[in-house]
């Protein structure tokens, strides 16, 4: 997502849903007041994150294996195990939580290298994370632009930033979390237009290249999204729709990405790779011309601030009314992906906080409900914004950063409650 209050908003095409029955039956009720806040505190209680279970006599490979066999199994200290498929490791992110506006900061020209808190977060610490995880939340996204670390045509990366990277990303590994390391904000170089290919493509390579190169000690707790929200923005204004010429070059720079990171072997060679479709969009258009890569180890990347009258506009309805359209969206994503083989991560996701506490629980529960239902792990927005205010734009902070305490943990609460298998 893009710079929240402490920035720009954003507006998303939201297409519209068609019928389909609630999948929220199983759950406490989540109607107003305590008691809904009470039945998804105690539900959330018994949850357990997943763990993967080897098949009988077969232990997991810790570290990537480099030369599998067909089977995906190969020798680690002269035991046979077996590399983690991509559904494997997209089973083990059960839920996630983004650390947003932070990393993925940019613009301060003075000195780059503080762009972390230049949109008014706290610097990270380790802290932080051990919170997080505390939370039961296993999985870090963290987004990060590098055009403010990039020099010359080389597209060298500053080391103290690649070093920063690295030192956040630990944060989360100490703590036995996996970790999604990305290329977010960009200047415009990413934008998927036939004009705009080879720049991309050039740019793209070799920032994979050097990021790969970084996280290639890391073993499967590391996964790479190669790009956030891939999009054109004509005039100045985002494109979230997008036309075949976008979804087609961009099924080219995914390409190149993923090239890119094979490229530098050992265990990137199987390092999970996340791929988005035009803007990360779930819908029909975006995914019926998206052409993933032939490769065991990929993921398809996608988002869904939805309904996005409720989840994403500051001055829509407080209301959830919602789950057609999420019996819809998963539905959609089972059949074109999960179902084939192909794992999904929701890789963003929130509500804006209106002051519809209850409301806001009742989202949480059946968005993540209806995406366990099909084995899809998904991750919380957060961008560090709490404050409410007549000018507020998405209000989605889970966290509050600078006492490292959960101001909505009646939303914790319901995220772990729905993600109960």
């Amino acid at each position: 997502m893009t710079k929240g209050s402490i920035g720009v908003a954003v507006a998303l095409t939201v297409l519209a849903a068609g019928g389909g029955g609630s999948n929220a039956s199983t759950l406490p009720a989540s109607g107003s007041g305590t008691t809904a806040t009470a039945s998804t505190a105690t539900c959330a209680a018994a949850y357990k994150p997943p763990v993967a279970t080897p098949p009988a006599g077969t232990m997991f490979c810790t570290k990537l294996s480099t030369a599998p066999d067909a089977s995906g199994n190969g020798l680690e200290n002269g035991k046979t195990c077996r590399a983690r498929t991509a559904v494997d490791i997209v089973k083990d992110m059960g839920q996630g939580w983004n650390l947003g506006n932070t990393l993925d900061a940019f613009g301060n020209t003075a000195n780059p290298l503080a762009d972390e808190t230049y949109w008014g977060n706290p610097k990270t610490t380790k802290a932080m994370m051990d919170t997080v995880r505390k939370a039961g939340f296993t999985t870090l996204r963290l987004p990060v632009s590098w055009d403010d670390h990039m020099n010359g045509a080389a597209r060298t990366v500053d080391p103290a930033w690649m070093n920063r990277v690295e030192e956040v990303a630990k944060y989360a590994l100490d703590n036995g979390m996996g970790v999604i390391v990305n290329i977010h904000h960009n200047n415009g170089w990413q934008a998927p237009t036939l004009a705009n290919e080879a720049g991309a493509k050039d740019t793209l390579a070799k920032l994979w290249t050097q990021i790969g190169q970084r996280f290639n000690k890391y073993d499967h707790h590391i996964t790479f999204e190669v790009m956030n929200e891939p999009r054109v923005a004509p005039g100045g204004v985002d494109d979230w729709t997008g036309k075949a010429e976008y979804y087609d070059v961009l099924n080219r720079l995914n390409a190149t990405a993923l090239a890119a990171i094979r490229a530098t072997g050992g265990n990137n060679a199987r390092r999970l790779v996340m791929i988005p479709s035009y803007a990360a969009a779930p819908d029909d258009a975006q995914l019926n011309l998206l052409v993933l890569p032939s490769d065991p180890m990929i993921a398809l990347s996608s988002h869904a601030y939805r309904p996005w009258n409720f989840a994403g506009d500051q001055k829509g309805t407080g209301t959830f009314t919602g789950q057609a359209e999420f019996d819809q969206l998963f539905n959609r994503l089972n059949t074109k992906y999960v179902a084939q083989g192909i794992p999904v991560v929701i890789g963003e996701w929130a509500s804006t906080d209106k002051g519809n506490a209850a409301e806001r629980v009742k989202h949480a529960l059946a968005f993540v409900q209806g995406a366990t239902k099909y084995g899809i792990p998904t991750v919380w927005w957060d961008n560090g914004n709490n404050t409410r205010s007549a000018t507020s734009i998405d209000v989605m902070a889970l966290l509050d950063r600078a006492n490292n305490t959960w101001p909505h943990q009646d939303i914790n609460d319901a995220i772990f409650c729905a993600a109960q298998r």
